[in-house]
């Protein structure tokens, strides 16, 4: 008998089915169309420019009209929702499991992006692609590195070369693509000699510890990748002046006190034993908080975003950022442990978890640094 069952569906109850959106034809003649009516319509064109471009490029002069508006904050919200779908749907294509350890090897690509964010703050890529690193921009670029490392993981972890081809190819790789960005791109970066030193340093700590194994399993080879690369972004930074260094222990006991105040609480007196994926969350988000409070109040910044803008001249002072985060994030804990399809959906909750880390512990790490070394 014939399969009738349309290949853009996913059975996922009895009488339901869910669409995977990157094979919906609907969805890419709506982006289609979308593109041209920003494009040829001048009405639509000047109201994208008004509220979605000028923005970013404010934002990458430092000028003052570097500020979200509702507009793009719901595009941006609607966008990022779109990205978790189809982030999720190729993880599955690739048969990559979704658990605690991935998240765990994805928490570097978070803090990376912090740290790119403040590249671009301190002047170290020139346009076009400069704009790739301002926000919300980034988020897109990050993630694209996500899929192309995770699905060169994949690739590896298939392929019948020698483990020894593989390791040589690998690092000749990433000595080789620093050097043509080295050569091509301004600014302070880290000498070329000194990553690959650093290259060859990892490449021997990993096959003297890991053997073969993160080329059979993607998302170790993508946690040791991406902290590879972030070890690069944090000492191309380092080597600018720190203007204000303890605003990070600040931020981080902030944090630390908070988070192991409610595992705490939770353990002792309510007998609610979180996992580390909760915590991690909490931290995350903390730290953002702890950011926004110390940023505005002792060093003078401005929070960009709508709704906390909102909420901090409501209340009188930015402190509030930290209740709000905690309600935020115990509200999403418990919709999450209430959900009834909860152990069916467990790998989509985990994929959800880290995008919503991102939101938190991604610009935690820019404000802080941004901060830190004045720019």
């Amino acid at each position: 008998m014939a399969d009738d069952t349309p290949k853009a569906a996913i059975p996922h109850e009895e009488g339901f089915e869910v669409t995977r959106i990157s094979e919906n034809k609907y969805f890419l003649w709506g982006v289609i169309i979308f593109l041209l009516i920003i494009t040829a319509v001048p009405a639509a064109n000047d109201f994208w420019n008004t509220y979605f471009v000028d923005p970013i490029m404010a934002d990458s002069k430092g000028e003052a009209g570097a500020k979200y508006n509702t507009y793009n904050t719901i595009f941006y919200g609607l966008v990022f929702f779109l990205m978790f779908l189809l982030v999720n749907e190729r993880l599955e294509k690739w048969e990559i499991e979704i658990n605690e350890r991935f998240v765990i090897c994805a928490v570097p690509l978070v803090i990376l992006g912090g740290v790119s964010r403040v590249l671009e703050d301190a002047d170290l890529f020139e346009p076009p692609i400069q704009y790739l690193f301002i926000s919300p921009l980034i988020y897109g670029i990050i993630t694209f590195y996500a899929l192309v490392v995770i699905g060169l993981g994949k690739w590896l972890s298939e392929s019948d070369l020698p483990s020894l081809t593989k390791g040589q190819g690998l690092v000749a790789l990433a000595i080789g693509g620093y050097a043509l960005w080295w050569y091509f791109v301004p600014g302070d970066w880290l000498p070329l000699s000194s990553w690959s030193l650093i290259v060859l340093a990892a490449a021997a700590l990993t096959a003297e510890y890991y053997r073969a194994a993160p080329l059979r399993d993607p998302a170790m080879f993508f946690g040791i990748t991406t902290t590879l690369l972030l070890v690069l972004t944090v000492l191309t930074l380092v080597q600018e002046k720190a203007v204000y260094p303890d605003i990070l222990g600040h931020a981080l006991l902030i944090s630390f006190l908070l988070t192991f105040a409610i595992w705490f609480v939770s353990a002792t007196f309510l007998d609610v034993r979180l996992g580390p994926l909760y915590l991690l969350l909490y931290f995350g988000h903390f730290f953002d908080g702890a950011a926004t409070f110390l940023g505005i109040e002792e060093y003078g910044y401005v929070e960009k975003h709508v709704l906390p803008t909102a909420f901090i001249e409501y209340v009188g002072t930015a402190a509030v950022m930290l209740p709000l985060k905690f309600l935020v994030v115990t509200g999403v804990i418990l919709a999450i442990e209430y959900e009834e399809s909860k152990e069916e959906q467990k790998e989509m909750i985990n994929l959800l978890l880290l995008f919503l880390l991102t939101l938190g512990l991604a610009p935690g790490t820019r404000d802080v640094l941004r901060i830190m070394f004045g720019t």
